[in-house]
């Protein structure tokens, strides 16, 4: 710290002033005169980001002389004033790049600074005919100001410390919440702001000190706290995650928590296999839930986003669901026809086959159940006749290949015997197409007598179709 003194006698008590500023260009020297009307203590010190050169000069209340000058020349652009505190009236020195080689002198009613001189020359002691009175140095108070107090993730946070008073220099320390300290900023009273943000939620700590012009710290409680709130974390589930067209969905996100807070809405989006969004719903109303039918078959994947009560969004929940085509009947018709080779006395007579019935699904594509009837029909055929039967069968299938074993009975079909009595029966076939509601096959059917009569004798053979629809 360094006094500059004026000449003035016999002057009642003044208003400081900074009157004007003499700037004077040499090739290889600039001259800047910076006059003011009383004493006065000037403090210099140096700034970056963008390099600076800084005096200030305490106990001048006004200055007269112009806020910007253009200077450009040996690495000096320009030179500004301004009032940086009541009573502390500042000028600026802005550099194009590296702060250049300079030295500031006491002269007759103020101070020169002199930019490019190699060696300080020698200061010439002034006259002062004003009695010198001592200046306080004021201690700094740091003020502090951060806003908001809550935010969300990445939010952007405003540190203010301008209200710091008698400052020269500031300082800022943040601290998570466990007490780790994660970033330190240095501040200033022409740049005594900064902007922030935090990718974590938790309460975040600043702690803040001021400088005086002797960098003295300051002593007062100077600190302000942030909460960053937590974001929600949702819950979905899909039920059935499998089901048919035009079949009911149910999307269930009641599950969705909200560590410090509520949530207050969920919003679903539905996309199909391409990514395309299919249809949205916002529920603001708990339970947080959807019901939702599909008009086409295919795999559909649905994105569950929780919003919180403080308006912070979630990551999304996903759940899938397949939706296959129309669910198929349960009950189908059959139709059988074919031809049938029954044996009998050492020989075998050819029928013409016809039947009908019912087959129900128990597992579709895997086990169904047929029960039918129809009969064997002949003419003029000398001790044979027509016959009837009925059948019970189960049908096991392996893809397009089915086997089945069941049971029926059978109408008298030789004059030899005249009476009704039961069969075992067996068939194997190939399915040539199949549909949703429908199939065409082909089989091999075999029938057998199950007791009193000789199974050598009396069994029955088919090759048919079956039609199922």
């Amino acid at each position: 710290m360094i006094f500059s003194y004026s000449r003035a006698q016999n002057v009642p008590k003044k208003i400081g002033v900074l009157e004007r500023i003499l700037i004077s260009k040499e090739a290889d020297r600039l001259e800047v005169k910076i006059l003011f009307n009383i004493l006065t203590i000037r403090h210099q010190f140096e700034l970056t980001n963008p390099n600076r050169l800084v005096i200030d000069f305490i106990n001048l209340e006004k200055i007269n002389a112009a806020s910007s000058y253009k200077v450009n020349h040996l690495g000096v652009l320009a030179i500004r004033t301004g009032m940086f505190k009541p009573n502390i009236a500042r000028v600026v020195f802005d550099m194009a790049g590296e702060i250049p080689s300079y030295f500031i002198e006491s002269i007759e009613g103020g101070v020169m600074v002199i930019i490019g001189v190699k060696e300080a020359p020698k200061e010439v002691p002034q006259v002062v005919t004003e009695e010198v009175k001592e200046v306080k140095i004021e201690d700094a108070i740091c003020g502090l100001k951060v806003v908001p107090e809550k935010a969300n993730i990445n939010e952007t946070i405003s540190v203010d410390m301008s209200g710091s008073l008698h400052a020269q220099a500031m300082e800022l320390e943040v601290f998570d919440a466990e007490g780790t300290k994660i970033d330190t900023r240095k501040l200033s009273p022409d740049s005594p702001q900064w902007k922030t943000i935090f990718d974590k939620p938790g309460q975040y700590l600043f702690k803040g000190k001021a400088f005086n012009i002797q960098g003295k710290p300051s002593e007062n409680p100077c600190e302000a706290k942030v909460d960053i709130n937590s974001p929600p974390v949702p819950r979905l589930e899909c039920k059935p995650s499998e089901e048919y067209v035009k079949k009911p969905v149910a999307f269930d996100a009641s599950g969705s928590t909200d560590s410090d807070g509520e949530v207050v809405k969920v919003e679903f989006t539905i996309t199909d296999e391409s990514g395309n969004v299919i249809d949205r719903f916002t529920d603001s109303e708990k339970p947080f839930a959807w019901e939702k039918s599909f008009e086409k078959e295919g795999l559909y994947t649905i994105a569950a986003l929780a919003t919180d009560d403080f308006g912070a969004v979630s990551e999304p929940a996903r759940a899938t669901v397949m939706i296959n085509p129309k669910k198929p009947r349960k009950i189908l018709f059959l139709v059988d026809a074919g031809a049938l080779a029954a044996r009998g006395g050492g020989t075998y007579i050819g029928y013409t086959a016809l039947r009908a019935g019912i087959v129900y699904r128990i597992i579709p594509g895997k086990l169904d159940f047929a029960l039918g009837g129809g009969g064997g029909y002949i003419s003029n055929v000398s001790g044979w006749k027509s016959f009837y039967t009925v059948d019970a069968l189960f049908n096991f299938h392996f893809g397009p290949i089915f086997i089945g074993a069941g049971a029926g009975g059978t109408s008298e079909l030789r004059k030899t015997i005249n009476y009704s009595y039961g069969e075992l029966i067996a068939n194997i076939g190939y399915d040539l197409f199949r549909k949703r509601n429908a199939s065409g096959s082909i089989f091999f059917e075999g029938r057998g007598p199950t007791f009193n009569l000789s199974f050598e004798e009396n069994y029955k053979l088919m090759l048919g179709v079956r039609l199922l629809f």
